[in-house]
């Protein structure tokens, strides 16, 4: 699969992104993280872990705020359908995940293999990316929406089989 990437700029023309070049971006993202979060949490302590997850959230906030300004200028409604069908980054070609339930109002998702977790595992960084996990997804979804519930009962960087997502939004009136 090959995905058009447009710049901004003046570059006059269109890249194409293969799935392999994906993959080597959020691989290459996801050590880039761990690198920081382990040095932040192996130097400073309790003090860099809690300075950590206040970048989590901050990334989170800054990546929902920035979704949702483009798509009130794209016109699409601020609503679950549009978070989830309209990303704002294409997934890892290697992920694998279930939706077993996506309604206009809730979202139940499984994640069986999180390319991200594998590297974190591999590098040793688990401990790290479970504070991703737990503070990222919820301060991103509700920014971009506030109503928006979040629920991650099952994680795979605390070791459990999945990651479940169980999202849900009142209905639209």
């Amino acid at each position: 699969m090959v995905d058009v990437i447009k710049l901004r700029g003046d570059f006059q023309g269109t890249i194409m992104a293969t799935d392999a070049d994906i993959a080597e971006f959020a691989d290459l993202w996801a050590l880039m993280y761990s690198t920081m979060a382990r040095e932040m949490v192996d130097s400073f302590g309790e003090e860099g872990k809690e300075a950590l997850i206040r970048a989590i959230k901050n990334y989170g906030k800054v990546r929902g705020e920035r979704l949702r300004k483009r798509h009130q200028e794209q016109g699409l409604p601020i609503n679950m359908r549009s978070l989830f069908e309209h990303y704002d980054l294409p997934g890892h070609p290697e992920t694998e995940k279930t939706r077993t339930k996506f309604t206009d109002n809730f979202l139940e998702s499984y994640t069986y293999l999180c390319t991200h977790e594998r590297l974190w595992r591999e590098y040793g960084c688990n401990d790290v990316g479970l504070l991703y996990c737990q503070y990222f997804h919820h301060a991103f979804w509700q920014t971009y929406r506030p109503d928006i519930d979040v629920q991650i009962p099952e994680i795979l960087t605390k070791d459990d089989p999945h990651c479940l997502f169980l999202v849900s939004q009142p209905k639209d009136e």
